[in-house]
């Protein structure tokens, strides 16, 4: 596994700094994770995903988006 992987999984073990309807939000060392709570595709959310981060005060409409799926865990990683 990558370095990226690395710090996503520690990351995501740690205190969230919020939740929406279809994600648990983390900070890391590396962006934003939104963390999907159960098995989607996530197609569906790819648009949706930055309308739920506004529900918790975060605007990451200029940040970089991509998908991964790191040991049987679906997220997003924003970064800039």
């Amino acid at each position: 596994m990558d370095s990226t992987c690395d710090l996503i999984i520690d990351s995501i073990k740690e205190e969230p700094i919020g939740e929406t309807d279809h994600f648990i939000w983390f900070i890391t060392d590396i962006g934003i994770v939104a963390l999907f709570k159960r098995e989607e595709n996530f197609e569906t959310y790819s648009s949706n995903v930055e309308i739920e981060a506004n529900k918790i005060a975060l605007d990451i409409t200029k940040e970089e988006k991509e998908y991964f799926k790191i040991k049987e865990k679906q997220l997003f990683l924003f970064y800039s």
